[in-house]
Protein backbone atom coordinates (compact mmCIF):
# COMPACT_ATOMS: atom_id res chain seq x y z
CA UNK A 1 0.00 0.00 0.00
CA UNK A 2 1.20 3.73 -0.82
CA UNK A 3 1.39 5.64 2.46
CA UNK A 4 2.44 9.13 2.45
CA UNK A 5 3.29 11.25 5.33
CA UNK A 6 3.78 15.19 6.21
CA UNK A 7 5.49 16.29 8.77
CA UNK A 8 4.99 20.17 9.06
CA UNK A 9 7.06 23.02 10.70
CA UNK A 10 5.53 26.16 9.38
CA UNK A 11 6.79 29.25 11.46
CA UNK A 12 8.03 26.22 13.53
CA UNK A 13 9.82 26.66 16.95
CA UNK A 14 12.49 24.11 15.14
CA UNK A 15 15.43 24.44 12.85
CA UNK A 16 15.42 20.76 12.15
CA UNK A 17 12.94 19.11 10.75
CA UNK A 18 13.64 15.72 12.13
CA UNK A 19 10.73 14.36 14.20
CA UNK A 20 11.37 11.13 15.93
CA UNK A 21 7.52 10.35 16.88
CA UNK A 22 6.72 10.01 13.25
CA UNK A 23 10.45 8.25 12.21
CA UNK A 24 9.21 5.77 14.23
CA UNK A 25 5.93 4.97 12.87
CA UNK A 26 7.56 5.04 9.71
CA UNK A 27 9.92 2.55 10.20
CA UNK A 28 7.20 -0.09 11.45
CA UNK A 29 5.07 0.70 8.23
CA UNK A 30 8.01 0.39 6.31
CA UNK A 31 8.96 -2.66 8.34
CA UNK A 32 5.12 -4.11 7.60
CA UNK A 33 6.26 -4.13 3.65
CA UNK A 34 4.10 -0.98 2.87
CA UNK A 35 5.49 1.53 0.01
CA UNK A 36 6.28 4.74 2.21
CA UNK A 37 6.47 8.70 1.11
CA UNK A 38 7.66 11.35 3.26
CA UNK A 39 7.01 14.96 2.96
CA UNK A 40 8.76 17.72 5.23
CA UNK A 41 6.30 21.16 4.55
CA UNK A 42 8.20 24.09 6.07
CA UNK A 43 6.32 26.82 4.26
CA UNK A 44 2.99 27.10 2.96
CA UNK A 45 4.28 27.54 -0.42
CA UNK A 46 5.35 24.12 0.09
CA UNK A 47 1.73 23.24 -0.31
CA UNK A 48 2.40 22.70 -4.21
CA UNK A 49 4.92 20.14 -3.26
CA UNK A 50 2.32 17.82 -1.47
CA UNK A 51 -0.39 18.37 -4.14
CA UNK A 52 2.55 16.99 -6.85
CA UNK A 53 3.44 14.36 -4.64
CA UNK A 54 -0.02 12.79 -4.16
CA UNK A 55 -0.92 13.69 -8.04
CA UNK A 56 2.47 10.91 -8.91
CA UNK A 57 3.09 8.42 -5.55
CA UNK A 58 -0.97 8.34 -5.44
CA UNK A 59 -1.65 7.56 -1.53
CA UNK A 60 -4.06 5.43 -0.47
CA UNK A 61 -3.72 6.74 3.29
CA UNK A 62 -1.87 9.75 3.85
CA UNK A 63 -0.72 11.01 7.63
CA UNK A 64 0.04 13.70 9.13
CA UNK A 65 2.02 14.63 12.27
CA UNK A 66 1.04 17.22 14.19
CA UNK A 67 1.34 19.45 17.41
CA UNK A 68 -0.91 22.05 18.30
CA UNK A 69 0.61 25.37 16.24
CA UNK A 70 0.48 23.48 13.33
CA UNK A 71 -2.91 21.90 13.66
CA UNK A 72 -4.72 24.92 11.40
CA UNK A 73 -1.89 24.15 8.31
CA UNK A 74 -2.94 20.23 9.04
CA UNK A 75 -6.57 20.97 8.20
CA UNK A 76 -5.90 23.25 5.43
CA UNK A 77 -3.50 20.50 3.72
CA UNK A 78 -6.19 18.03 4.59
CA UNK A 79 -8.86 19.79 2.83
CA UNK A 80 -6.29 20.09 -0.73
CA UNK A 81 -5.56 16.74 -0.66
CA UNK A 82 -9.62 15.54 -0.74
CA UNK A 83 -9.48 18.13 -3.34
CA UNK A 84 -7.08 16.34 -5.26
CA UNK A 85 -8.63 12.68 -4.44
CA UNK A 86 -11.49 12.27 -2.27
CA UNK A 87 -10.87 8.63 -2.03
CA UNK A 88 -7.10 8.83 0.19
CA UNK A 89 -7.79 8.07 3.56
CA UNK A 90 -6.35 11.12 6.24
CA UNK A 91 -5.07 10.66 9.71
CA UNK A 92 -3.51 12.89 11.79
CA UNK A 93 -1.49 11.66 15.22
CA UNK A 94 1.10 13.28 17.25
CA UNK A 95 1.14 15.20 20.44
CA UNK A 96 -2.05 17.58 19.57
CA UNK A 97 -4.32 14.69 18.34
CA UNK A 98 -3.55 13.25 21.51
CA UNK A 99 -4.19 15.23 24.42
CA UNK A 100 -6.85 17.76 22.79
CA UNK A 101 -9.04 14.58 20.58
CA UNK A 102 -11.45 17.07 20.55
CA UNK A 103 -9.69 18.80 17.71
CA UNK A 104 -11.23 16.40 15.27
CA UNK A 105 -14.68 18.41 15.40
CA UNK A 106 -12.89 21.15 13.72
CA UNK A 107 -12.26 19.72 9.94
CA UNK A 108 -14.37 17.21 8.28
CA UNK A 109 -11.10 16.59 5.77
CA UNK A 110 -9.66 14.44 8.29
CA UNK A 111 -11.03 11.14 9.24
CA UNK A 112 -9.30 10.03 12.24
CA UNK A 113 -7.02 10.58 14.46
CA UNK A 114 -4.59 8.27 15.78
CA UNK A 115 -4.59 8.97 19.90
CA UNK A 116 -1.16 7.97 22.02
CA UNK A 117 1.78 5.40 20.99
CA UNK A 118 0.40 4.49 17.27
CA UNK A 119 2.87 2.26 15.87
CA UNK A 120 1.61 -0.60 16.48
CA UNK A 121 -2.11 0.26 15.94
CA UNK A 122 -1.20 2.04 12.30
CA UNK A 123 -0.30 -0.93 10.61
CA UNK A 124 -3.18 -2.83 12.29
CA UNK A 125 -5.31 0.57 10.35
CA UNK A 126 -3.40 -0.25 7.13
CA UNK A 127 -4.03 -3.93 7.03
CA UNK A 128 -8.22 -3.14 7.83
CA UNK A 129 -7.86 -1.33 5.05
CA UNK A 130 -6.00 -3.57 2.45
CA UNK A 131 -8.32 -6.55 3.44
CA UNK A 132 -11.41 -4.16 2.95
CA UNK A 133 -12.63 -4.33 6.29
CA UNK A 134 -13.85 -1.12 8.18
CA UNK A 135 -11.13 0.36 9.55
CA UNK A 136 -12.98 2.85 12.15
CA UNK A 137 -12.90 0.46 15.27
CA UNK A 138 -8.73 0.06 15.58
CA UNK A 139 -7.08 0.65 18.71
CA UNK A 140 -5.94 4.19 19.52
CA UNK A 141 -8.41 5.20 16.22
CA UNK A 142 -10.54 8.07 16.52
CA UNK A 143 -13.43 9.31 14.78
CA UNK A 144 -16.27 11.33 14.89
CA UNK A 145 -19.79 9.86 14.33
CA UNK A 146 -23.39 11.82 14.23
CA UNK A 147 -21.10 15.22 15.53
CA UNK A 148 -19.79 13.27 18.22
CA UNK A 149 -15.69 11.93 18.48
CA UNK A 150 -15.46 8.44 19.10
CA UNK A 151 -12.63 6.88 20.93
CA UNK A 152 -11.49 3.62 20.41
CA UNK A 153 -9.84 1.94 23.48
CA UNK A 154 -5.79 2.17 23.40
CA UNK A 155 -3.03 -0.13 23.40
CA UNK A 156 -0.65 -0.62 26.44
CA UNK A 157 2.35 1.62 26.37
CA UNK A 158 5.16 -0.29 24.21
CA UNK A 159 7.36 -2.05 27.03
CA UNK A 160 10.10 -2.90 25.59
CA UNK A 161 11.44 -0.13 22.83
CA UNK A 162 14.41 -2.32 21.32
CA UNK A 163 11.39 -4.49 19.71
CA UNK A 164 10.75 -1.56 17.39
CA UNK A 165 13.40 -0.82 14.55
CA UNK A 166 15.59 2.14 14.66
CA UNK A 167 14.07 5.63 13.68
CA UNK A 168 14.00 5.69 9.83
CA UNK A 169 16.80 8.36 8.35
CA UNK A 170 16.63 6.89 5.06
CA UNK A 171 13.09 8.33 3.44
CA UNK A 172 13.09 10.88 6.47
CA UNK A 173 15.56 13.88 6.25
CA UNK A 174 17.84 12.98 8.59
CA UNK A 175 20.81 14.25 6.16
CA UNK A 176 19.57 17.36 5.88
CA UNK A 177 19.79 18.13 9.43
CA UNK A 178 23.15 16.49 10.31
CA UNK A 179 24.67 18.12 7.00
CA UNK A 180 22.70 21.62 7.90
CA UNK A 181 23.17 21.79 11.12
CA UNK A 182 26.57 19.93 11.82
CA UNK A 183 25.32 17.91 14.87
CA UNK A 184 23.25 14.60 14.66
CA UNK A 185 20.35 14.19 16.91
CA UNK A 186 19.00 11.18 18.77
CA UNK A 187 15.66 10.31 21.37
CA UNK A 188 16.24 7.32 23.03
CA UNK A 189 13.65 7.58 25.82
CA UNK A 190 9.47 7.96 26.47
CA UNK A 191 7.97 9.50 28.84
CA UNK A 192 8.70 11.23 31.89
CA UNK A 193 8.47 10.97 35.63
CA UNK A 194 7.83 14.59 36.67
CA UNK A 195 4.61 16.54 36.54
CA UNK A 196 5.23 20.22 35.35
CA UNK A 197 2.45 21.36 34.46
CA UNK A 198 2.41 23.30 31.16
CA UNK A 199 3.85 19.81 29.62
CA UNK A 200 2.14 17.43 27.54
CA UNK A 201 3.35 13.92 29.85
CA UNK A 202 1.30 14.73 32.58
CA UNK A 203 -1.96 14.46 30.30
CA UNK A 204 -0.35 11.70 28.60
CA UNK A 205 0.18 9.84 31.73
CA UNK A 206 -3.51 10.62 32.47
CA UNK A 207 -4.81 9.48 29.00
CA UNK A 208 -2.87 5.80 29.93
CA UNK A 209 -4.60 5.91 33.54
CA UNK A 210 -1.19 6.27 35.37
CA UNK A 211 -0.51 9.22 38.34
CA UNK A 212 2.82 9.38 36.10
CA UNK A 213 4.30 8.63 32.40
CA UNK A 214 7.27 6.33 33.73
CA UNK A 215 10.14 6.66 31.02
CA UNK A 216 10.64 3.73 29.14
CA UNK A 217 14.59 3.79 27.87
CA UNK A 218 15.86 1.64 24.77
CA UNK A 219 18.96 -0.62 25.93
CA UNK A 220 22.34 0.91 26.35
CA UNK A 221 23.33 -0.76 23.49
CA UNK A 222 20.29 -0.54 21.10
CA UNK A 223 21.22 3.38 21.22
CA UNK A 224 25.29 3.04 20.86
CA UNK A 225 24.44 1.19 17.72
CA UNK A 226 22.19 3.72 16.42
CA UNK A 227 25.04 6.23 17.18
CA UNK A 228 27.27 3.90 15.36
CA UNK A 229 25.36 3.76 12.35
CA UNK A 230 25.05 7.60 11.77
CA UNK A 231 28.34 8.60 12.76
CA UNK A 232 29.76 5.90 10.40
CA UNK A 233 27.46 7.13 7.18
CA UNK A 234 27.43 10.78 8.58
CA UNK A 235 30.85 11.12 10.44
CA UNK A 236 32.63 13.62 8.42
CA UNK A 237 29.89 16.41 8.91
CA UNK A 238 28.93 15.95 12.14
CA UNK A 239 30.74 18.20 15.26
CA UNK A 240 28.48 16.51 17.77
CA UNK A 241 25.88 13.93 19.00
CA UNK A 242 22.73 15.44 20.93
CA UNK A 243 20.44 13.43 22.67
CA UNK A 244 17.24 15.10 23.38
CA UNK A 245 15.62 12.90 26.37
CA UNK A 246 14.70 14.85 28.91
CA UNK A 247 16.24 12.79 31.40
CA UNK A 248 19.43 11.25 30.28
CA UNK A 249 18.83 7.80 31.40
CA UNK A 250 16.11 6.16 33.95
CA UNK A 251 19.76 5.39 36.59
CA UNK A 252 23.35 4.98 37.25
CA UNK A 253 23.58 1.63 36.24
CA UNK A 254 22.17 2.53 32.27
CA UNK A 255 23.58 5.92 32.39
CA UNK A 256 26.97 3.66 33.48
CA UNK A 257 26.57 1.33 30.42
CA UNK A 258 25.91 3.91 28.05
CA UNK A 259 29.00 5.96 28.76
CA UNK A 260 31.44 3.35 29.17
CA UNK A 261 29.94 2.30 25.45
CA UNK A 262 30.26 5.80 24.32
CA UNK A 263 33.43 6.27 25.35
CA UNK A 264 34.98 3.31 23.80
CA UNK A 265 33.02 2.92 20.41
CA UNK A 266 31.82 6.56 19.60
CA UNK A 267 34.67 9.51 18.51
CA UNK A 268 32.35 12.49 19.05
CA UNK A 269 31.67 14.98 22.01
CA UNK A 270 28.13 14.60 22.86
CA UNK A 271 25.52 16.80 24.95
CA UNK A 272 22.54 16.01 27.11
CA UNK A 273 19.49 17.09 29.10
CA UNK A 274 19.16 16.66 32.92
CA UNK A 275 16.76 17.85 35.86
CA UNK A 276 18.62 19.23 38.67
CA UNK A 277 18.01 16.42 40.97
CA UNK A 278 19.91 14.07 38.96
CA UNK A 279 23.36 16.06 38.62
CA UNK A 280 25.92 14.45 40.95
CA UNK A 281 29.86 15.06 41.44
CA UNK A 282 29.87 11.26 40.16
CA UNK A 283 28.27 11.73 37.87
CA UNK A 284 29.67 14.64 35.76
CA UNK A 285 33.09 12.86 36.12
CA UNK A 286 31.52 9.88 34.18
CA UNK A 287 29.66 11.77 31.88
CA UNK A 288 32.59 14.63 31.00
CA UNK A 289 34.83 10.62 30.61
CA UNK A 290 32.65 9.83 28.28
CA UNK A 291 32.57 12.11 25.70
CA UNK A 292 30.38 14.73 27.13
CA UNK A 293 30.87 18.55 26.69
CA UNK A 294 27.49 20.46 27.31
CA UNK A 295 24.32 19.92 29.48
CA UNK A 296 20.95 21.47 29.54
CA UNK A 297 19.27 22.04 32.32
CA UNK A 298 16.38 23.60 33.08
CA UNK A 299 15.70 27.20 34.99
CA UNK A 300 12.06 27.68 33.56
CA UNK A 301 11.53 30.54 36.73
CA UNK A 302 13.74 32.33 39.03
CA UNK A 303 11.22 33.26 41.32
CA UNK A 304 10.72 30.04 43.81
CA UNK A 305 6.55 30.39 44.55
CA UNK A 306 6.25 30.97 41.06
CA UNK A 307 8.08 27.70 39.94
CA UNK A 308 6.52 25.55 42.76
CA UNK A 309 3.17 26.73 43.05
CA UNK A 310 2.36 27.43 39.68
CA UNK A 311 4.56 25.43 37.51
CA UNK A 312 4.53 22.48 40.22
CA UNK A 313 9.05 22.09 39.98
CA UNK A 314 9.77 21.63 43.13
CA UNK A 315 13.52 22.29 43.30
CA UNK A 316 14.71 25.46 45.09
CA UNK A 317 16.78 27.62 44.22
CA UNK A 318 20.35 26.79 46.14
CA UNK A 319 19.60 22.94 44.43
CA UNK A 320 19.95 24.34 40.62
CA UNK A 321 22.89 26.84 41.76
CA UNK A 322 24.63 23.82 42.65
CA UNK A 323 24.02 22.15 39.59
CA UNK A 324 25.43 24.78 37.93
CA UNK A 325 28.55 25.27 40.20
CA UNK A 326 29.09 21.06 39.73
CA UNK A 327 28.94 21.61 35.71
CA UNK A 328 31.32 24.74 35.98
CA UNK A 329 33.59 22.90 38.11
CA UNK A 330 34.08 20.09 35.74
CA UNK A 331 34.69 22.64 32.88
CA UNK A 332 30.65 21.79 31.38
CA UNK A 333 29.15 24.05 28.94
CA UNK A 334 25.85 24.46 30.16
CA UNK A 335 22.61 25.68 28.50
CA UNK A 336 19.67 27.35 30.47
CA UNK A 337 16.13 27.98 29.02
CA UNK A 338 13.53 29.91 31.47
CA UNK A 339 10.02 31.23 31.33
CA UNK A 340 7.97 34.43 31.32
CA UNK A 341 4.70 35.83 31.10
CA UNK A 342 3.41 32.64 33.11
CA UNK A 343 -0.16 33.24 34.84
CA UNK A 344 0.18 35.56 38.24
CA UNK A 345 3.75 36.67 37.15
CA UNK A 346 5.22 40.17 37.87
CA UNK A 347 7.68 41.86 36.22
CA UNK A 348 9.64 41.57 39.81
CA UNK A 349 9.22 37.62 39.26
CA UNK A 350 10.58 37.91 36.01
CA UNK A 351 13.67 39.71 37.41
CA UNK A 352 14.15 36.96 40.08
CA UNK A 353 14.51 34.82 36.79
CA UNK A 354 17.11 37.09 35.45
CA UNK A 355 19.46 37.56 38.79
CA UNK A 356 18.91 33.67 38.99
CA UNK A 357 20.78 32.90 35.69
CA UNK A 358 23.37 35.93 36.27
CA UNK A 359 24.02 34.03 39.58
CA UNK A 360 24.35 30.87 36.88
CA UNK A 361 26.60 32.08 34.86
CA UNK A 362 25.42 29.43 32.02
CA UNK A 363 27.27 29.14 28.63
CA UNK A 364 24.35 30.33 27.12
CA UNK A 365 20.94 31.19 28.18
CA UNK A 366 17.49 31.60 26.40
CA UNK A 367 13.83 32.49 27.25
CA UNK A 368 10.65 31.13 26.14
CA UNK A 369 7.33 32.83 26.18
CA UNK A 370 4.64 30.94 28.14
CA UNK A 371 2.09 29.29 25.60
CA UNK A 372 -1.11 27.42 26.96
CA UNK A 373 -1.09 24.11 25.10
CA UNK A 374 -4.98 22.51 25.10
CA UNK A 375 -4.75 19.63 27.06
CA UNK A 376 -1.92 20.41 29.69
CA UNK A 377 -2.88 21.37 33.34
CA UNK A 378 -1.67 25.05 32.57
CA UNK A 379 -3.04 25.30 29.44
CA UNK A 380 -6.66 23.92 30.09
CA UNK A 381 -6.72 25.84 33.04
CA UNK A 382 -6.11 29.20 31.30
CA UNK A 383 -8.73 28.44 28.55
CA UNK A 384 -11.24 27.66 31.41
CA UNK A 385 -10.17 30.77 33.25
CA UNK A 386 -10.95 33.22 30.14
CA UNK A 387 -6.52 33.96 29.95
CA UNK A 388 -6.65 33.20 26.39
CA UNK A 389 -7.00 35.66 23.41
CA UNK A 390 -7.86 33.27 20.85
CA UNK A 391 -7.87 35.10 17.89
CA UNK A 392 -3.73 35.43 18.86
CA UNK A 393 -3.66 31.92 19.86
CA UNK A 394 -4.65 30.46 16.69
CA UNK A 395 -2.85 32.23 14.69
CA UNK A 396 0.33 30.47 15.83
CA UNK A 397 2.69 32.94 14.14
CA UNK A 398 4.86 33.39 16.63
CA UNK A 399 4.30 30.63 19.37
CA UNK A 400 6.60 30.90 22.20
CA UNK A 401 7.64 34.36 21.38
CA UNK A 402 4.78 35.99 21.99
CA UNK A 403 2.10 35.97 25.03
CA UNK A 404 -1.57 34.93 24.00
CA UNK A 405 -2.77 35.99 27.61
CA UNK A 406 -4.84 38.86 27.61
CA UNK A 407 -2.48 41.04 29.89
CA UNK A 408 -1.73 44.58 29.26
CA UNK A 409 -0.29 46.31 26.10
CA UNK A 410 2.58 47.36 29.14
CA UNK A 411 3.18 44.23 29.87
CA UNK A 412 2.40 42.61 27.06
CA UNK A 413 5.61 45.31 25.06
CA UNK A 414 7.67 44.50 28.79
CA UNK A 415 7.19 40.53 27.51
CA UNK A 416 8.85 41.25 24.45
CA UNK A 417 11.79 43.77 25.82
CA UNK A 418 13.01 40.35 27.81
CA UNK A 419 12.38 37.93 25.22
CA UNK A 420 14.43 40.39 22.86
CA UNK A 421 17.12 41.53 25.16
CA UNK A 422 17.18 38.55 27.07
CA UNK A 423 21.20 37.78 26.51
CA UNK A 424 22.24 41.10 27.49
CA UNK A 425 20.01 41.20 30.32
CA UNK A 426 21.29 38.07 31.40
CA UNK A 427 25.23 38.37 30.62
CA UNK A 428 25.60 41.99 29.73
CA UNK A 429 29.28 42.20 29.74
CA UNK A 430 29.95 38.91 28.26
CA UNK A 431 27.61 40.03 25.12
CA UNK A 432 29.51 43.57 24.84
CA UNK A 433 33.03 41.95 24.78
CA UNK A 434 31.42 39.64 22.36
CA UNK A 435 30.36 42.47 20.37
CA UNK A 436 33.49 44.39 20.67
CA UNK A 437 35.67 41.31 19.07
CA UNK A 438 33.63 41.12 15.99
CA UNK A 439 33.74 44.74 15.09
CA UNK A 440 37.60 44.44 15.50
CA UNK A 441 37.21 41.78 13.72
CA UNK A 442 34.94 42.66 10.95
CA UNK A 443 37.14 45.54 10.48
CA UNK A 444 40.48 43.87 9.93
CA UNK A 445 38.95 42.29 7.20
CA UNK A 446 37.86 45.17 5.65
CA UNK A 447 41.24 46.58 6.08
CA UNK A 448 39.35 49.38 8.27
CA UNK A 449 41.10 48.57 11.75
CA UNK A 450 44.78 50.18 10.50
CA UNK A 451 43.19 52.87 9.37
CA UNK A 452 41.45 53.62 12.57
CA UNK A 453 44.60 53.34 14.89
CA UNK A 454 45.95 55.56 12.77
CA UNK A 455 43.32 58.00 12.99
CA UNK A 456 43.66 57.74 16.65
CA UNK A 457 47.19 58.29 16.66
CA UNK A 458 46.50 61.66 14.65
CA UNK A 459 43.91 62.78 16.50
CA UNK A 460 46.16 62.14 19.84
CA UNK A 461 49.41 64.62 18.27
Amino acid sequence: MNVLFVYTNINGFHDDNYHFGLASVVSVTRQANNNVMVVVITRKSDYRILAEKVKSFKPKVLGFSSVSSQFCFVKEMASLVKKLSSSIITVCGGVHPTIYTDALLESDKIDGFFVGEAELSFVEFLNKIEEGMSYKDTDNFAYVRNGTVIRNKLKPLVEDLDSLPHPDKEIYPYEKTVVGLRYAPFFFTRGCPYLCTYCSNHALAKLYGRNRNYPRFRSPESCIQEIENVVKKYGEHIDFIDIGDDIFGPNNKWRQEFCEKYRKRIKKKFMILLRVENVTDDMLIMLKDAGCFRIYIGVESGNESLRKEVMKRTMSNEKIIYAYDLCHKHGLETLAISIIGMPGESEEMIWDTVKLNRRLRPTSSGVNIFYPYRGTELGDKCFRDGLVDEELYYDFSNERRETVLRYSQDYKRKLSYYYDNWAILVDPWNVKLRAFIYTVRILKKIGMYEMVRKTKRFVKR
